[in-house]
Formats: structure tokens, sequence, C-alpha cells
């Protein structure tokens, strides 16, 4: 469950404690974003929800979203890397949608699937990691490098 908690924060994708522009303006996205987690929460079956802090669940702090690789690579609250492939981009007139799933994670008897969403006029991000019985959202915001 560490893993899990670890990489939602992740996913999650935010960024920087300044809002910036992911590419509204633009027709290509850029190929490399970075997000920073500024809240975590987790919610499991019959348990309620509660918040969470990084350095409970090891989860990322920050994030790369290589867009052109199709990788999200996270930064743990240890100093440890964990990289998850994106299985979906979509990108909508205001929102960066990315999708994946991790079917044989090393330290979960289970999978994941994630998706995340972006604003790309302020940067804003919003995400959620799914496991067997817990769902962890994770909110933050993300830059363009």
């Amino acid at each position: 469950m560490g893993y899990l908690k670890a990489f939602t924060i992740a996913i999650a994708a935010s960024v920087l404690s300044f809002s910036a522009a992911i590419g509204a303006n633009e027709t290509k996205l850029k190929d490399v974003i970075i997000c920073a987690v500024t809240e975590m929460h987790a919610c499991e079956l019959y348990q309620g929800c509660r918040e969470l802090k990084p350095n409970e669940t090891n989860a990322p702090d920050f994030m790369k979203i290589d867009l052109k690789d199709m990788e999200l690579t996270g930064r743990r609250y240890d100093g440890t890397y964990a990289t998850l492939k994106i299985g979906s981009k979509t990108r909508l007139p205001k929102l960066l949608l990315l999708q994946g799933i991790n079917g044989e994670p090393e330290e979960l008897q289970d999978g994941l699937a994630y998706n995340m969403a972006i604003q790309v006029d302020t940067g804003r991000m919003a995400a959620s990691v799914a496991s067997t019985e817990t769902v962890y959202s994770l909110l933050g915001t993300c830059h363009a490098l």
C-alpha cells in the first residue's frame, strides 16, 4: 500500500507554488511538464476519507511528465524515483487528460489505475489513483518546461 500511496502522490500530477500555462494558446503541448502535489487524500471502503502528508506514504513530492516518451516519473519523499507509462493522452480546449495503469507493481498485491487532469491555462492539477478498495486524490499545480 505504501507504493500505491506514494504513486498516488506522484500522480498526479502538481508543480511549484505558482500557476503556469501548459500551452493554452499553443497548438502543440510542451514535451515536459513538472508537477508538485500540494494536497492529498485517501478514501478507503467503509472507512471514509482522510488527508495525507507525503511523509506518511513516501509519496512523490514532484513529478515529471514526459509527453514525448509518454512517461510519468515521480521523486518520492525519501528521494527514490518511480516511473510509470502513460497509457493515453487527450488534449481538450482547456484540459490535458492523462490515464494509465500499473498491472504488476512490485510493492502491491494488486494493480492500480490513474488519471490526471491539468488545466492548460492555469496549470492546476487534479489526479486520482485507484486500487483495491482505496482511491487517492491529489491536487496541485504544474508548469511546462
